[in-house]
């Protein structure tokens, strides 16, 4: 009975030797460097993400400047006087507030009233991400008994409509806040911040600010720590926007 004839193994005759898988000790390595490049590029990206964000939204700041100069170059230099935030009526519908008022030079629906880090929808339906800091001020003691003092002779004689003395009001008050930021407090005093902390990336101050000059930057100071603040108009318990001192600023 003739013998089964064995065949040779080609691999092991070329000289070619079958390498094992990966052991239990190189595959949890490899898991190993794997969770700790994670963790090193995860929170880089995060912070990559916020810091553009923030690009985007002092670029929407400078976006509002630009019409608050023109406002301003029609209105005799005036600022305007308006609520720090729009009133909302509706569901769907805001009325009054700075985006009311600028009307005309910027579009109420810009997506530049918007902050990218902006993700509240109480905020957001506000119509703005930002609030108005003279539309604060335009509500201090001292503000309001200076217009109160001008319109005394108006409404005694009897001589002008409510209208009329409506917008004197706002013409004295728009006079009285101009005053401020164009001098010293206007290289300290932001005129628009962010209504809320969005920006943790921020040294000091969670927020950005647009500065009467059109320069933006990250605000380093609560604005309550302003010096020389007209009374009354920070609650030293309650947060609000915040200024920053003259310093390291884009335009």
């Amino acid at each position: 009975m003739p013998m089964p004839m064995l065949t040779k193994n080609p691999i092991r005759e070329s000289g070619m030797r079958i390498r094992p898988g990966f052991t239990i000790v190189e595959l949890m390595a490899v898991i190993g460097i794997i969770v700790v490049l994670m963790g090193i590029a995860v929170p880089t990206l995060k912070v990559v993400r916020e810091e553009a964000r923030s690009t985007a939204c002092r670029t929407s700041m400078r976006e509002i400047g630009l019409g608050i100069s023109a406002y301003r170059t029609n209105m005799g230099d005036r600022i305007p006087s308006c609520e720090p935030l729009p009133a909302l009526v509706s569901d769907d519908m805001t009325m009054g507030g700075l985006p009311g008022v600028l009307d005309g030079y910027i579009d109420p629906d810009c997506t530049c009233w918007f902050c990218k880090a902006d993700s509240d929808p109480e905020s957001l339906s506000t119509g703005t991400s930002y609030i108005y800091v003279p539309g604060l001020l335009r509500y201090a003691p001292q503000i309001q008994i200076s217009v109160g003092q001008a319109l005394i002779p108006l409404i005694q004689s009897g001589e002008f409509s409510a209208q009329r003395i409506e917008q004197f009001r706002r013409n004295f008050e728009a006079n009285e806040l101009t005053a401020i930021f164009d001098h010293e407090r206007g290289r300290s005093l932001p005129i628009l911040t962010d209504s809320q902390d969005r920006h943790p990336n921020n040294p000091s101050v969670a927020r950005n600010g647009l500065f009467m000059d059109g320069s933006v930057a990250a605000l380093d100071q609560e604005l309550g720590d302003i010096d020389g603040l007209p009374e009354g108009i920070v609650d030293g318990g309650n947060e609000g926007p915040e200024g920053t001192p003259e310093g390291d600023r884009s335009r």
